[in-house]
This record gives structure tokens, C-alpha cells and sequence, in this order.
């Protein structure tokens, strides 16, 4: 790819000696733990450079690659819009399930309330029901997707197989796209998983509750 030719690294002290700059440098990269503390980091050193009257100045490499800030806050929003679009998708899939469900049980609750069951009591198994339903839907899909990424941060994504050898186009690829490990999204759709399945089942068991334990048992 052409950012692999068009980078090469030497050693120090041959840089030197092909450039003819001794022991002078070009630029300095500082590394900065946590985000917010770049700015106060840019300024402090500035100042340090005012008081010695070095005309160099110090910035934040967002400045020097605004292309790529600008490309990865779309790229963030259209990840946003695929995470909405399959977030709804299981949304609506977990609420149909449970609607389903109640639906086929009306007997079976007219028979409950036929029993002495009150309603709050029969609303409340169906949210453990569902309840039950987002926590193994959430582990199966966390350890689904926990295969998926630990596959794609070990042995990468080839992306030749997308676009073949876009550097013979001018796009500078690497060869292999490889991942990141984010727990925080496994904790957030794990619970997303419990919180939809739960909410999703108090809308029909409430209905269902409220029939008439008579209607309810000869329902077909």
C-alpha cells in the first residue's frame, strides 16, 4: 500500500548524517495520557517557549490532521446510525416476543385470576419472564460477538477483499484492519438487552392482566 512505500525508518544518528543537522531535530512528539489534559500541556509549553524566545510553537496533532478528525466524527456517526438501526431491530424483535407470548397465554392467565392471582402479581411473571429471556439473549449475544471481535483483534480484517489495492488509486491503506477491545459496549448492550425485554413486557401482561378471568379462559 502506498503508506507502507512511502515511509522508512532509520536510525537516528544516519538520519543525522544523510540530513547534515547534527544533533538538531525537526519536530518533537509528546504523548499525553488523558485527553483533557492536551490543551493545558500545549499552553504550558508555549509559554515555556515565549520566555525563552524559541520561535517554535506546540499544537495539538488534531490541528496538523483535520481530514482525519473530520473523517472519524462521520465515520462515529454512521456507526451511531447502524448501532440505532440494529438496536431498534432487536427492540422490536424482543417486544414482539413478549407480545406474542402474552397473547397465546390469555387462558392461562384467566385461569390464574380464576385462582385469586391479582393482576400486579401476574403483570410481575411476565417481567421475570422477559427478564430471564434479556439475560440469556444478552450473554448469547455477547459471547457471539466477544468470538467475532477477539477474532478481528488477533488476526485482523484483510482489506484488500473490499477494495483490492486502493493505493494504485492515491488512498493510502494499511493492509490489515485489526480491533479494539470495548467492554464498555458488551456492558451497555447486555443491559440494553434486560432493560428492553423488562419495559417491552409490562405494556401486554398489564392488558392481559385487566381481561376478564371468563373471557379470558374460553378466548380463542
Amino acid at each position: 500500500p502506498l503508506t507502507n512505500n512511502g515511509i522508512v525508518f532509520v536510525p537516528l544518528g544516519i538520519a543525522r548524517q544523510a540530513l547534515n543537522v547534527e544533533n538538531g531535530i525537526s519536530m518533537m512528539a509528546v504523548k499525553i495520557k488523558k485527553e483533557k489534559e492536551i490543551n493545558p500541556t500545549i499552553d504550558n509549553i508555549n509559554q515555556i517557549f515565549q520566555e525563552k524566545n524559541m520561535n517554535i510553537n506546540a499544537y495539538s496533532w488534531k490541528e496538523s490532521a483535520k481530514t482525519v478528525v473530520a473523517m472519524t466524527t462521520a465515520q462515529d456517526a454512521e456507526t451511531a446510525v447502524i448501532l440505532t438501526i440494529i438496536l431498534t431491530i432487536g427492540m422490536i424483535g424482543i417486544i414482539n416476543n413478549v407480545i406474542l407470548s402474552s397473547l397465546e397465554r390469555i387462558r392461562e392467565i384467566g385461569m390464574m385470576k380464576a385462582l385469586g392471582m391479582r393482576e400486579w402479581e401476574i403483570v410481575s411473571v411476565f417481567m421475570v419472564e422477559a427478564t430471564g429471556i434479556g439475560i440469556l439473549g444478552g450473554l448469547v449475544g455477547c459471547l457471539l460477538g466477544a468470538a467475532g471481535v477477539g477474532w478481528i483483534v488477533k488476526y485482523g480484517y484483510d482489506l484488500s477483499y473490499i477494495g483490492g489495492d486502493m493505493s494504485l488509486y492515491g488512498i493510502p491503506i494499511i493492509d490489515k484492519l485489526y480491533g479494539v477491545w470495548n467492554f464498555s459496549s458488551f456492558v451497555f448492550i447486555f443491559f440494553f438487552g434486560i432493560i428492553v425485554a423488562l419495559l417491552s413486557s409490562i405494556g401486554p401482561a398489564y392488558w392481559a392482566a385487566h381481561k376478564d378471568p371468563v373471557k379470558a379462559i374460553y378466548h380463542r
